[in-house]
């Protein structure tokens, strides 16, 4: 079974390369995933349906990844630096009009079983704001 941080950096990869059947893979049938943007939400489908719908807004890519651990190894946390470009408007967003845009997120897995149970996206919503409106 592969370790926490490989399964993790599997995650990551599967999103840059819009691999819906991989990601599905990785995450538990049941996984909570807390967005940016939102509440939590439950299971996989959720999440994919999620995903799509971001990604659709903000052709977004993560790189420069450095990804940490506990102890026992079923957290991990991957600080990444989010690539985008910002191609349609989200509701409470500033209005798109391709702004690209570079800034630091960052994700926090819980792993059990080989499979990502709990997921969470964070990043200075803030900051992201304004580089989108600065355009």
């Amino acid at each position: 079974m592969p370790d926490a941080q490989t399964i993790a950096r599997r995650f990551i990869d599967a999103v840059n390369a819009r691999n819906f059947e991989t990601i599905a893979s990785l995450v538990d049938e049941d996984v909570a995933f807390d967005p940016l943007t939102g509440q939590r939400m439950l299971g996989v489908e959720p999440l994919r349906a999620w995903i799509m719908n971001y990604l659709r807004h903000f052709d977004e890519s993560f790189e420069d990844i450095v990804l940490m651990h506990e102890a026992s190894g079923q957290h991990v946390a991957a600080d990444t630096t989010a690539r985008g470009i910002y191609r349609e408007t989200l509701a409470g967003f500033p209005q798109a009009s391709g702004q690209s845009y570079s800034i630091p997120s960052v994700f926090v897995f819980e792993i059990e079983d080989g499979a990502i149970v709990r997921l969470s996206h964070y990043r200075n919503i803030r900051l992201f704001e304004r580089e989108l409106a600065a355009g």
